[in-house]
């Protein structure tokens, strides 16, 4: 059973005897893992003549093979990836070769790592943090094209786990959706600070984070890390059900000068209750408000600006999302949109695009139209 270091410099070997290994917390294991997400006594490993199989003996969190959570005996081969809570070993079959030269046994680690077992041990790189490689789309004022900040999108070099449809996936099987959030979120704000100190950022929340305890302390850490950037959290508003929890992570945000926008507005069900008791700075509206706006009917547009007016009235600022043409651009504007962002304008990019493009970020720069 082998563990990378976090620096995945050194690799921890546990070989696995006929007797077996018993796996947990507690002094006394076989395998003793000191990390409060693994049980006393969390799991055992066993041989029934050549072949090794797995049991978890009731642990808190679970045990995972290659993603998914073990609720019975399971048969282990090479290149497995069993996790004990948020610990992971990668089952390697090993050989014993004789060397007639010398006339002794060495020993020889083969490993035989399928594609899923790849993406596992990356992303375990990406909780590390210098895997992640945050994107950024600018969010420009539609009166003037000027950049009033950016939102960070999550990329990462880890092969097959580039974009954020191929990371969350492995995130959900390894249980580790929040912590992988709380991680973009953080490295976003710190590419944030190279390309532009002085600007804004608009930060993703993941569904499993709302309505928690965690999201409020990581805001808490994330605010102490970086205590001067302009920060907004982004909430889909679908993915709210508490008006009491709503309102309390407002106030929380308010305190820490922490700016709140709901996103993908109307992508569903608009959520207008929320809108009304729980007013947030910034509303985005989904791309649905804004395909089609070349060939909508006078009742449609009349419909939007009359929804704009409502928002005004609350004090929100209206942002159009998917802008990708001038006629969509002067629509928006012209429907009474503050503040728009889409490929029109810019696709997400790394920071280095934007600090060597002519219309470098900062205060009061504005982008050229179109946008090629």
């Amino acid at each position: 059973m082998v563990r990378r270091s976090e620096r995945e410099e050194d690799e921890q070997r546990t070989k696995v005897t006929p007797d077996g290994l018993t796996i947990g917390r507690r002094f006394g294991n076989d395998l003793c893992l000191s990390n409060p997400t693994v049980s006393g006594h969390h799991a055992r490993v066993f041989a029934l003549g050549d072949q090794l199989f797995l049991e978890d003996v009731g642990s808190t969190n679970g045990t995972l093979l290659n993603g998914r959570r073990v609720t019975s005996v399971e048969s282990l081969n090479d290149g497995d990836v069993a996790q004990f809570g948020q610990v992971g070993f990668v089952i390697r079959r090993t050989e014993l070769q004789s060397t007639a030269a010398e006339d002794r046994t060495t020993e020889t680690f083969v490993a035989f790592v399928p594609d899923d077992t790849v993406l596992y041990e990356g992303f375990d790189r990406l909780l590390n943090r210098p895997d992640i490689d945050p994107y950024f789309q600018p969010v420009v004022s539609l009166g003037n094209t000027d950049v009033i900040g950016y939102e960070s999108l999550v990329r990462s070099s880890v092969h097959g786990l580039e974009t954020p449809d191929k990371i969350f996936p492995i995130a959900a099987l390894r249980a580790s959706e929040i912590r992988l959030s709380e991680v973009c979120r953080s490295e976003g704000v710190l590419s944030g600070i190279q390309l532009d100190p002085h600007s804004r950022y608009f930060l993703n929340t993941h569904p499993a984070e709302l309505e928690t305890p965690r999201l409020l302390e990581s805001l808490r850490e994330l605010r102490s890390d970086f205590p001067s950037m302009g920060i907004v959290l982004e909430i889909h508003e679908a993915a709210i059900t508490s008006i009491r929890y709503l309102t309390e992570l407002a106030a929380l945000l308010n305190d820490l000068n922490i700016d709140l926008a709901y996103d993908d507005f109307g992508a569903g069900q608009a959520r207008l209750v929320e809108l009304f008791q729980v007013p947030p700075r910034y509303l985005k509206f989904d791309i649905s408000f804004v395909r089609g706006l070349e060939d909508a009917s006078v009742p449609h547009k009349t419909s939007i600006r009359a929804l704009l007016n409502m928002v005004h009235d609350l004090n929100v600022t209206a942002l159009a999302e998917g802008v990708e043409t001038q006629a969509q651009a002067d629509i928006c504007a012209d429907l009474g949109f503050d503040m728009a962002q889409g490929y029109f304008f810019g696709r997400p990019q790394p920071p280095q695009f934007w600090l060597d493009a002519e219309y470098a970020p900062g205060a009061n720069k504005r982008l050229p139209l179109p946008h090629a």
